[in-house]
């Protein structure tokens, strides 16, 4: 193996490992997970943002442990699957729920309200069929594309043109559905001036709305991978964090502030042990790992420090339980997609 290199850890904690890449494994390896740390993480992100609803991104690491860790810090989750619903439901009797994921019947929507989802997250006009004549309380958002930008054109075929929304929302009413805000989709790793661009031209979109057909819209969600490249530099989340007050103005405005976070939160505690070597990996390349049969170890209290010296008892004390959420593929050799 390579030799373990290094990197500073993002939110000021001991250094996690330099990342793993799927070529670096031949045999199963061990994944670890610093549930404490992750839990630690998201109730930083939450304190930073204390009006920000921060809902955290099923899809980067579904496993049990760090879902009750997030529903004893009374999280919010954003989902997008039937198995993300579930699996967020099999550890929180109430949970508080995003839904970005494509439905496209009604049954679908019944059954994503009956677990609990109460704001749903649409592309196109379209997709407000599914919804029409859905209960009282459910609210859709309609996500916004983001402002030009030529190093991701490709970016702009998700969601409604600016120009748009207002129609989306006459639609949304002729079919009896209650459209409550807008959902943003920021570059990855934005820094603070592209969400605050971002921000900015959400307003201006709702005040159009407002002016256009009288509707208030009264939720915004900032998108996913909140809070960008702030996650990584506490300075821009001071910032950050003044300027969406200033623009959004939150405490007078009564527009409900949505987020959602993964990395951000996983950043650090995941890692992969082979042999002797233990190397930080992203939450998906750990998901793959967990459902293709690797062991899993959940740190906890004093097992949290010291772990290259104990990577024999890590071995020998491995989960044995549901650690995988979605069913294992059987293999003849190890491999990381199964």
């Amino acid at each position: 193996m390579p030799a373990v290199t290094r990197t500073a850890d993002p939110i000021g904690a001991p250094a996690a490992p330099a990342a793993v890449t799927a070529g670096d494994l031949r045999e199963p390896p061990l994944v670890v997970i610093d549930v404490e740390r992750a839990a630690g993480r998201y109730l930083e992100l939450r304190a930073a943002f204390p009006w920000v609803d921060v809902h955290y991104d099923v899809s980067a690491l579904s496993h049990p442990a760090l879902l009750d860790a997030i529903a004893a810090a009374s999280g919010a989750f954003e989902v997008a699957t039937p198995a993300s619903v579930n699996a967020v439901i099999a550890r929180d009797g109430r949970p508080r729920f995003l839904h970005t994921g494509l439905l496209a019947h009604r049954s679908e929507v019944d059954a994503a309200y009956a677990a609990g989802v109460r704001r749903f997250v649409v592309d196109a006009q379209n997709d407000l069929d599914a919804f029409a004549g859905a209960p009282d309380d459910v609210r859709v958002l309609l996500r916004l594309r983001p402002l030009a930008d030529p190093r991701s054109a490709h970016r702009a075929s998700r969601g409604f043109a600016p120009d748009h929304i207002v129609r989306a929302v006459r639609a949304a009413s002729d079919r009896d559905v209650c459209v409550g805000g807008l959902s943003l989709q920021p570059p990855a790793h934005s820094s603070p001036s592209g969400y605050v661009a971002e921000i900015a031209h959400a307003a201006a979109v709702a005040a159009d709305v407002r002016a256009a057909v009288g509707l208030r819209f009264e939720t915004l969600d900032l998108g996913d991978g909140f809070p960008g490249r702030a996650a990584t530099r506490p300075a821009e989340q001071s910032e950050l964090a003044r300027a969406v007050r200033a623009i959004v103005a939150p405490a007078t405005s009564h527009v409900s502030i949505i987020a959602s976070a993964s990395r951000a939160v996983t950043a650090g505690c995941l890692s992969v042990v082979d042999g002797a070597s233990a190397r930080e990996a992203d939450p998906a390349y750990a998901s793959e790992c967990i459902d293709a049969g690797a062991d899993v170890r959940v740190l906890t209290g004093a097992l949290r420090s010291g772990l290259r010296e104990r990577l024999s008892f890590f071995r020998a004390d491995t989960e044995r339980g549901h650690r995988v959420l979605r069913p294992r593929r059987a293999r003849a050799t190890w491999s990381p997609a199964g």
